[in-house]
């Protein structure tokens, strides 16, 4: 494998891991709070809301984990673009559900622009946006080119990836090792 390809794995692993440092204890609350055990319904639903905004999640930690500083900027920046995309492509089609790929795909557009424009210098009639102020607002901008794209190719790959899991569920137990 090229070099350059390792490193990418490599730092796309590392951003990884900090929403994923977040499941076990979400599964703790989700379960300590179940009724057949503890029965509290905050601690439950606490777990459950880690588990409904996972998507939200990836694209924070990933883009700061991409941020060649891990700065919060970036993270804001996966926020902004994880709402954007996801607007867009509810306006394309309401039943589109990227689930936590839109939040990967937002989080690493969103390292990258971080790291490319973190110091852009703008006129100086617009200075008050440029630099780390200048990565949300390029971020929303090519969030709205990726709910463009994803929800036009989406659906087709979503069909074909439904598709598969049916042959594999009608496929019995040979389904299972396919």
């Amino acid at each position: 494998m090229p070099p350059f390809l390792i490193e990418s794995l490599q730092r796309l692993g590392r951003a990884l891991m900090l929403p994923i440092a977040i499941l076990p204890i979400a599964g703790l609350l989700l379960r300590l709070g179940d009724v057949d055990l503890l029965d509290i319904p905050l601690v439950h639903d606490a777990g459950k809301a880690i588990f409904a905004n996972l998507a939200l999640i990836f694209a924070i930690g990933i883009a700061v984990g991409f941020a060649r500083d891990n700065n919060g900027t970036a993270g804001l920046a996966g926020a902004i673009g994880y709402l954007v995309m996801i607007s867009v492509l509810k306006v394309i089609d309401p039943g589109i559900d990227m689930g936590v790929l839109s939040g990967i795909i937002s989080g690493l557009v969103a390292g990258a622009l971080y790291n490319r424009f973190k110091d852009v210098k703008l006129p100086e009639y617009l200075a008050f946006f440029g630099g780390r102020r200048f990565v949300p607002i390029a971020t929303g901008i090519s969030a709205v080119c990726l709910g463009l794209l994803f929800g036009v190719i989406w659906p087709p790959l979503q069909q074909g990836i439904n598709g598969l899991g049916q042959l594999m569920l009608e496929s019995g137990s040979f389904g299972a090792f396919a």
